[in-house]
């Protein structure tokens, strides 16, 4: 699958609010068989709308980056052996942690917004920070440490305590940070 789709029209700017309507109907329930070319936004991980006044005419750019397939997601994880383990599940170290930054950036927002992350982001950071712990000489002497933070943090989300939330996600936070600045 491509990487990104673009869209690229010029429109008069009366036409803007139906061709935002289309991208809306196309997002609600499929694109509508005039509106083929809206298809590439459906189950998007990220879609990006710009927009731009260009000497009497409305410029729309549309680009959608679609979910990884979970075959594509597997092929990213390539296998790795660690100290003497022949551990094909294990996804690539560096890979593991971008996977672990991007869903802890939504749980910092969340925490910080008022509001507990989605369970499926905490099931994933927690499941992601297990699987971490089990690399060696990557800042062992910070695991223990961490993985209690992060116990703390998915007791407060099973107690729906934000506040409780918010402490524990400050305190992965600083961890992190430590084990990074004497690690990275």
């Amino acid at each position: 699958m491509a990487k990104k789709s673009k869209i690229e029209k010029y429109i008069q700017p009366g036409e803007l609010p139906a061709f935002l309507r289309k991208i809306a109907d196309a997002l609600e329930g499929g694109a509508s068989e005039e509106d083929a070319y809206l298809v590439m936004i459906e189950g998007f991980k990220k879609l990006k709308i710009n927009i731009r006044n260009e000497y009497g005419h409305t410029a729309v750019k549309v680009t959608a980056k679609p979910m990884p397939t979970e075959k594509e997601n597997i092929s990213e994880e390539e296998p790795v052996s660690t100290a003497g383990q022949s551990d094909s599940a294990k996804p690539k170290y560096k890979s593991l942690k971008k996977r672990m930054k991007a869903s802890f950036k939504i749980i910092f927002k969340s925490v910080h917004a008022g509001t507990l992350p989605p369970t499926e982001v905490v099931e994933e950071f927690m499941a992601d920070s297990q699987l971490m712990v089990s690399y060696e000489g990557y800042g062992d002497e910070y695991y223990d440490e961490y993985m209690a933070a992060c116990d703390r943090f998915q007791q407060a989300c099973n107690d729906s305590d934000v506040e409780a939330a918010h402490k524990a996600c400050d305190e992965i936070n600083s961890i992190t940070a430590h084990c990074h600045s004497r690690y990275k």
